[in-house]
C-alpha cells in the first residue's frame, strides 16, 4: 500500500518530473502522482478538485517561468487549500534568501535540494523532513 494517496509535483523541468515520478512509483510513495510543468495549471487543478482529493504533499519548484513558486504560494494564500497539504520547496537554488523566505512561510513544511531520492522521500514519510532538509 502506498504511503500517501495524492501527490503533486510542480516543476518546469520535464526530466525532474519524469525521474521524480519514477522514484516515487518505485518506492510506492503515492497512489496518484500529478505532474505539472506550469504552476498556473496546477493552481487551476487545485481549484477544481474536491476537498477530499487534495494532495497530501505538494512539491514545488521556485524558479519557473510564467508563475514562479513564490507567486504560486501567494496565489494559494487565497484558498483554504494550503491548510490541507504539506508543501515542500524542491529547488537546486543555493540562494540563502530562498531558504529564508521558505522559513518565513508558515505553510511550507520543508526545503529540499534537488534531486529527490528514496532517502529524502523516506524522511518525509517518517516526518523527519523539515525546512532545512
Amino acid at each position: 500500500m502506498a504511503t500517501f494517496k495524492n501527490i503533486c509535483i510542480i516543476d518546469d523541468d520535464e526530466l525532474f518530473l519524469i525521474i521524480s515520478k519514477s522514484i516515487m512509483e518505485d518506492e510506492n510513495f503515492a497512489e496518484h502522482i500529478h505532474n505539472f510543468d506550469d504552476a498556473r495549471e496546477a493552481l487551476k487543478y487545485l481549484e477544481t478538485i474536491d476537498q477530499n482529493s487534495y494532495p497530501d504533499i505538494l512539491f514545488l519548484d521556485i524558479n519557473m517561468p510564467m508563475m514562479d513558486g513564490w507567486e504560486f504560494m501567494d496565489a494559494l494564500q487565497r484558498y483554504e487549500i494550503k491548510d490541507k497539504m504539506k508543501i515542500y520547496i524542491t529547488s537546486s537554488s543555493i540562494n540563502p534568501s530562498d531558504l529564508e523566505k521558505a522559513e518565513q512561510n508558515q505553510f511550507i513544511s520543508g526545503f529540499i535540494c534537488k534531486p529527490l531520492d528514496p532517502r529524502k522521500l523516506q524522511d518525509i514519510a517518517d516526518g523527519r523532513s523539515n525546512i532545512r532538509s
